[in-house]
């Protein structure tokens, strides 16, 4: 009875703080005037928009699930803002459950934490996941609801997965196979899933030398290779992606992976588009060298401190959900950073935030240190929720998304030109 109450206090802050993008309109070229105003949309219930909607390739990308989505509200509702709105707030809410659902049975596998601690760590993960302003571009922007409903599905299988290692049921390993394949036609970032399901495996202690465990992850691989091929082709239609020499990818890599990480700690100045530093064919700045030294320090920490498997999952659930985004391999993208694609990732530095707090806790509890840290988190997520409450406003219209994004634009050519004076 508690855990539903704090999970329904749970959605009422989430609510809360993201209320006013029910109050927004399409983003008109923005996206939204092809992704969700289309001949998919309005072709109506029939085989034939349905056949298409299943095997075409749609502006640089594969996502029928997300076309049904759109169909449906359509179905119902035309081309009304609101409902398309509420169906993203209700895509993240479904998420935000998922996800304490997801760490309470991935701690009761792991076996480190009493009963109590499990839940609060998984409800403080969801609380932290479900105000983190990380999030708005996922939630407030309507094109991008492929995101929430590939992470909805992706949780499920993850899910599914922690119960078929208790159980051993062949309807919970096929029932994973089928959620990986629905979150992948949201979105192609689930071609990941297999590499979580290992580190799932080892995170639960299962021996990562046994034949079979290997051979029963054999056809999500299969399955993330051709769907990687079907990712790829479908890019090919998404615009040209600009090309960058193979060493200034591995810095850029290494540079767009501390941005993600330092925003998911200290999310501030948060932008709708981060463009790449350089354009093809210019010297990277000196500066950007730094990434590639900090890159080596972080692996070299996270190795001394290998036998701390907390420490040592978050950080790979961090980094392999951002696989797909660090631009190593040229896409249509033309930004370096997108909030959108953190989605997932982050929660693995949530979790991790909700881990230490729990441990600070049971090590401090009654003590003046403690009610420091408190009112630090609770300073901390009033900063979250107020900031994710703030930054949402701004996806209420085209007008305004043009207004900040040259605004940017304007900062980063003054940016520019007091590099170009220095060097």
């Amino acid at each position: 009875m508690k855990e539903r109450i704090a999970y329904c206090l749970l959605l009422i802050v989430c609510v809360l703080a993201y209320f006013k993008v029910l109050q927004a309109d399409f983003l008109y070229y923005w996206d939204d005037q092809v992704i969700v105003m289309n001949q998919y949309t309005v072709g109506g219930w029939n085989w034939n928009n349905l056949w298409h909607i299943c095997t075409d390739f749609h502006a640089g990308q594969y996502a029928s699930v997300m076309e049904m989505n759109f169909l449906i509200l359509y179905t119902f509702f035309g081309y009304d803002p609101f409902w398309f709105h509420l169906a993203n707030l209700c895509w993240h809410l479904g998420c935000v459950c998922l996800v304490g659902l997801f760490v309470v049975r991935l701690l009761k596998i792991h076996g480190c934490f009493s009963n109590r601690d499990i839940h609060l760590i998984a409800f403080l993960t969801a609380l932290i996941f479900s105000i983190h302003p990380f999030n708005v571009e996922a939630v407030a922007w309507v094109s991008a609801v492929k995101i929430l409903i590939y992470s909805f599905f992706y949780l499920l299988a993850a899910i599914c997965y922690l119960r078929y290692i208790r159980t051993m049921a062949k309807k919970d390993y096929l029932l994973t196979l089928f959620l990986f394949i629905v979150s992948f036609l949201a979105k192609e970032q689930a071609v990941t899933l297999p590499f979580l399901l290992i580190l799932i495996d080892w995170f639960g202690h299962r021996n990562l030398r046994e034949e079979n465990l290997w051979v029963e992850k054999l056809p999500f691989f299969v399955l993330s290779l051709f769907f990687g091929i079907i990712t790829i082709l479908s890019q090919q239609g998404g615009g040209d992606a600009p090309v960058y020499p193979f060493v200034q990818r591995m810095i850029l890599a290494c540079y767009t992976l501390f941005e993600y990480l330092t925003k998911s700690l200290f999310p501030i100045g948060l932008n709708y588009l981060y463009p790449f530093p350089i354009l093809p064919g210019e010297s990277l700045p000196i500066r950007f060298w730094i990434y590639p030294f900090l890159v080596i320090c972080l692996v070299s920490w996270l190795w001394v401190n290998r036998k701390n498997r907390l420490l040592l999952f978050g950080a790979c659930f961090f980094f392999i959900h951002l696989l797909v985004a660090l631009n190593i391999i040229s896409t249509s993208r033309q930004a370096i950073v997108a909030d959108r694609y953190s989605y997932i990732s982050n929660i693995g530095i949530v979790f991790l935030m909700a881990v230490i707090l729990v441990w600070l806790k049971s090590k401090w509890e009654n003590t003046y240190k403690w009610k420091g840290i408190l009112a630090a988190f609770l300073i901390y997520s009033f900063y979250l929720g107020g900031y994710t409450h703030i930054y949402s406003t701004r996806w209420e219209n085209t007008e305004k998304v043009k207004l900040h994004i040259n605004e940017l634009l304007k900062e980063r050519e003054m940016t520019d030109k007091k590099q170009a004076q220095s060097e």
